[in-house]
């Protein structure tokens, strides 16, 4: 159940914010194996980004199984450009932050979530598909 928060500067238009949620969907499952259907994404609008960024991604992603530092540091760089291409933006314009958080932390329809790589099964035994 990651939860990407994409902060703008300014307003996204409706066709960009779901070409970029596609995007990170699919760059979130190639890189991590989840299913999409735990990848959640929010916009937000006109808030302040740190330095010179016109957006800001944080992604609170689950950490432990197969999410050791260079899945996560792929994870992050994949997300920056997809984002940056989505909206138009240089890679320099765009600030990710990855926050990973154990997935007993986090529940989905009412079920603690599945450790990396255990989804499958996860989601065979709690009928989501």
């Amino acid at each position: 159940m990651p939860v990407y928060t994409i902060a703008s500067r300014k307003a996204l238009t409706l066709e960009t914010r779901q070409i970029t949620a596609n995007a990170i969907t699919d760059t979130h499952c190639a890189v991590t194996g989840a299913p999409p259907e735990f990848v959640n994404i929010v916009f937000m609008q006109g808030h302040r980004i740190q330095g010179e960024h016109e957006i800001g991604v944080i992604g609170n992603v689950r950490q432990g199984g197969n999410r050791n530092k260079e899945l996560t540091d792929d994870l992050r760089d994949r997300i920056t450009h997809v984002v940056a291409k989505t909206t138009g933006l240089k890679v320099q314009r765009v600030l990710t932050t990855l926050i990973g958080f154990p997935a007993s932390w986090a529940m989905e329809g009412g079920e603690i979530l599945p450790e990396p790589g255990e989804e499958e099964t996860w989601l065979q035994r709690t009928n989501t598909t």
